[in-house]
């Protein structure tokens, strides 16, 4: 049975990639609105249909808060704030440069995604005067709540998970791995994974003693502490297997199929042997560079 989020929170169901139970979105307050992670620009219209029928209105928005700017992620943005011009868009400082120009994120998702880039939509730029930019560790306010921005980096280098003191939910992203029906899959894609990094950002999570995790593949998940203790024997896993593999001259195409055999339990609500590649290229990407900086 599917777990509520903490009063005041609603899942919107963003419909990323064509499945219903793949990407949340979430959104908190009352007189003004914030919104995590809308989706891809095809989300948009998940997202328009779901404030047509709830008690709220899109005029309201006041915030957009970006875990990072992969598009299953952040893609809709631009098209939110053309709806809605006054909107604050936060996402780390890294990620920034993207919005405002997304030709070099678009042309990376190409190359990383291949024939499969037409599901992860478009981004219209935003623009600069919305964009507010986070470096370091910081408290914010927002749509009536105090948020507590906190770098995540691992899954990507600009990742931000936000802490909502009100409910003591945490919005993950893609820092606490993907939560699908009930199973902890990990979230590895190239090109800037690094373990060492998701560890040290667990760790961070963890001392701020969420309630819940609020994952944006899918859903919330109750016992924050034992999910972040599995996702990192999770994450620890996966990179020994994909490198265990590696070491025996097997492609990424060839990890991939191996791992299938085993893992089917894997590919539910949305989660695809294509994405499942993706992540092994993004464990072979970063054994090369770890290789690479011990000499």
């Amino acid at each position: 049975m599917a777990i509520k989020p903490p009063e005041g929170i609603s899942l919107i169901r963003n419909g990323v990639f064509g499945h219903d139970s793949y990407g949340s979105a979430y959104l908190f307050g009352e007189e003004e609105l914030a919104l995590v992670d809308p989706g891809t620009s095809k989300s948009v219209s998940s997202l328009l249909a779901w404030f047509e029928n709830s008690e709220y209105s899109l005029s309201e928005l006041d915030s957009i808060f970006l875990t990072h700017v992969h598009l299953d992620h952040c893609g809709g943005t631009g098209d939110l704030v053309e709806r809605v011009p006054d909107a604050t868009v936060y996402v780390h400082e890294n990620g920034a440069r993207h919005l405002k120009d997304p030709s070099d994120l678009l042309a990376s998702v190409k190359r990383a995604t291949g024939e499969r880039f037409e599901q992860y939509g478009d981004l219209k730029p935003v623009p600069e005067a919305n964009i507010f930019p986070i470096g370091e560790e910081r408290q914010l306010e927002a749509a009536g709540r105090k948020i507590r921005a906190l770098p995540t980096p691992g899954h990507a280098p600009h990742h931000i998970s936000y802490y909502d003191k009100n409910s003591a939910g945490l919005f993950t992203g893609d820092s606490a791995g993907l939560y699908l029906d009930g199973k902890l899959i990990p979230a590895t894609p190239p090109p800037t994974f690094n373990l060492e990094q998701c560890l040290e950002s667990l760790d961070k999570m963890k001392e701020l003693e969420p309630s819940v995790l609020l994952f944006a593949h899918f859903g919330v998940g109750e016992t924050a502490t034992s999910l972040l203790d599995g996702y990192r024997s999770v994450l620890r896993n996966w990179v020994n297997q994909v490198g265990n593999l590696y070491s025996k001259g097997l492609s990424p195409g060839e990890i991939t199929d191996r791992v299938t055999e085993v893992r089917g339990e894997w590919f539910v609500d949305g989660f695809s042997p294509e994405e499942l590649e993706m992540n092994v290229k993004g464990v072979v990407r970063y054994l090369d560079w770890r290789e690479d900086e011990l000499g």
